[in-house]
């Protein structure tokens, strides 16, 4: 299944085409989309951990608007960047193992909200919970980024 999704028209022209808006763009906005995920998931998380103590925690919710584009941007790409080499990304633990990482960082990512963003008073300030997931979250997504990384030499 993996080998026909690998050879089907649309990955061969992710792979095969001359043209700038098969695989540099796809690419690009991969990388995009990372960067928009986990730059406002690194926000959040740093002020989370006491980082910028003078923005009010409720200033960053919209961090959270950016993370999920991000997240639907890197959602689509990764889709098409898996397609044009299924066979050989679907054969390697570290693909799996980076899928499972971002599955994590998003859920520790949305529990981090429910507890930060939970409370309407910004005078309380994070508790030592959401501490903790702020500092998971920025291992998970370290981890990630490495194990994305690592799919090109392993």
């Amino acid at each position: 299944m993996l080998q026909r999704l690998q050879d089907s028209a649309f990955s061969q022209w992710v792979v095969g085409s001359d043209s700038l808006l098969a695989y540099p763009t796809i690419l690009t906005l991969h990388t995009a989309g990372l960067a928009l995920v986990v730059g406002a998931s690194v926000v959040v998380d740093l002020r989370t951990l006491g980082v910028g103590g003078a923005i009010p925690i409720s200033a960053l919710r919209r961090a959270f608007t950016i993370l999920w584009i991000g997240f639907v941007i890197n959602l689509l790409s990764g889709l098409a960047l898996f397609a044009s080499e299924a066979a050989d990304k679907g054969a390697k633990p570290v693909f799996y193992v980076k899928l499972a990482l971002v599955i994590a960082a998003l859920a520790v990512t949305s529990v981090l909200r429910r507890t930060t963003f939970g409370a309407a008073d910004d005078s309380v300030g994070p508790t030592g919970a959401a501490r903790v997931l702020a500092v998971a979250s920025l291992v998970l997504w370290g981890g990630a980024i490495v194990a994305g990384r690592l799919m090109a030499y392993i």
